[in-house]
């Protein structure tokens, strides 16, 4: 277990394609003891959010694979429990997830796969050297088990632009790599050892990307 490799995949949105055309290129990559980190926000915005649930449900029996939360999936099952009182999750993107859904089963209704899938949701990973969460961490609080879930699936520039270096590398997605810094690269911050991997998969002509850990490889795909 000692040459293990971690697979951390940023923020989907729907875009199956995108999906789909990364794992063919993972595949001949990952080793049967190797980890597979999904970031969150794997719905909502994209095209095929039903799709994207499908196929990582039957990834997760190929793979040994971590899903972590994203605000997106937090205003989904809000949705879902009637509970989205302010409106957030159809004022997201969260009416092409209906769409999706009602493409595919003629309506808004969720699988048992799926269900179980959202009820087991992670909000953070931490391995011996880094942490992979969907938004980051509250700069003021260095017990991650203390951190509270809001913050974890929502903070933005209060975690990335922060005066903290973290002692564990951070590798955080939900804030587009276009918005910090003007491009589709990730984000890598030395100085606060902090890496963002959201590179804006949600708008169409964007990749979708997958750093390896610890050796820092980058892959990613587009929607071709």
């Amino acid at each position: 277990m000692s040459n293990i490799n971690y697979y951390i995949i940023g923020d989907i949105h729907g875009y199956y394609i995108k999906l789909k055309n990364l794992f063919d290129e993972l595949r001949s990559q990952i080793n049967p003891d190797d980890l597979v980190i999904f970031l969150g926000d794997y719905i909502d915005r994209g095209p095929a959010s039903f799709e994207v649930i499908e196929f990582l449900v039957a990834l997760s029996g190929v793979y040994r694979t971590v899903f972590l939360t994203g605000n997106h999936e937090d205003m989904f099952i809000k949705y879902l429990k009637k509970a989205d009182y302010s409106g957030n999750f159809i004022r997201n993107g969260g009416d092409y997830t209906i769409q999706s859904y009602r493409n595919n089963l003629k309506a808004m209704a969720l699988p048992d796969t799926h269900v179980s899938f959202f009820n087991n949701l992670k909000l953070y990973y931490e391995g011996s050297d880094f942490i992979a969460v969907h938004a980051g961490l509250n700069p003021d609080i260095d017990n991650i088990s203390f951190q509270k879930r809001d913050d974890l699936i929502w903070i933005r520039g209060e975690f990335y632009l922060a005066d903290k270096r973290w002692p564990k590398t951070v590798i955080f997605g939900h804030t587009p790599t276009p918005y910090i810094i003007n491009s589709e690269s990730i984000f890598i911050d030395e100085e606060r050892n902090i890496i963002g991997i959201d590179t804006c998969a949600m708008l169409e002509q964007y990749p979708l990307t997958c750093i390896r850990w610890p050796d820092k490889r980058i892959f990613r795909a587009y929607n071709r």
